[in-house]
């Protein structure tokens, strides 16, 4: 689905909205709400889960003692390192990424560290598979110990009630004449010997 998002955005001096108390509530307050209510539908877990999450928990505290988060609801979100499946369950293991405020995973190489989602019946290994990202929402389970590499680690466990993965985008190739050799880049198709940007995948 092809989503484009135009917000216009004028810069003047702080006019007043007429009718409040003593006309002084300047009108860029009223921009920036309108704004922010823009960029939240931008994210991918719904509206009614994310009225449910515990505001008062910070990710550093939750990864440092997540047996003390048990029921508490949380959104996070990362880099799939693998997918287990088990005979009843199946397990997502996350690089812990930032979100940032369009709903995207961030780009910047930063971690708190691993954590896993875990959700009842099968997924799709192939799917769900190394280096998508990832958000989800759900409820603190606690820890689980395993390992990353040869070093012990544990884990906090995520039980997903929602999740969801962003599309990965393709190569187009572009060129710029009849001239010229075929170059790749992700946001870039060829038509008619120009070169044209490619809508964003939601």
């Amino acid at each position: 689905m092809y989503v484009y998002l135009i917000i216009p955005v004028f810069i003047f001096p702080s006019p007043t909205i007429p009718g409040t108390a003593m006309g002084k509530t300047p009108a860029r307050i009223l921009i920036s709400s309108i704004l922010l209510m823009i960029l939240a539908c931008a994210s991918p877990i719904s509206q009614g889960m994310r009225e449910s999450l515990d505001p008062g928990i910070s990710l550093p505290s939750l990864f440092a003692s997540p047996d003390a988060y048990i029921g508490k609801k949380v959104m996070v979100g990362g880099t799939i390192v693998k997918t287990r499946n088990f005979p009843e369950k199946s397990e997502i293991e996350v690089v812990q990424k930032d979100i940032d405020f369009s709903g995207n995973v961030s780009a910047k190489d930063e971690t708190i560290g691993r954590f896993i989602f875990r959700r009842q019946g099968y997924l799709e290994s192939e799917v769900y598979s190394k280096g998508r990202e990832i958000i989800g929402a759900g409820r603190v389970l606690g820890s689980q110990p395993g390992k990353i590499g040869d070093r012990e680690y544990r884990f906090p466990v995520i039980e997903a009630e929602e999740l969801h993965l962003k599309k990965a985008y393709s190569q187009y190739p572009y060129y710029y004449g009849p001239y010229y050799p075929y170059y790749f880049y992700p946001y870039y198709y060829p038509l008619r010997g120009y070169y044209y940007r490619r809508p964003y995948l939601y």
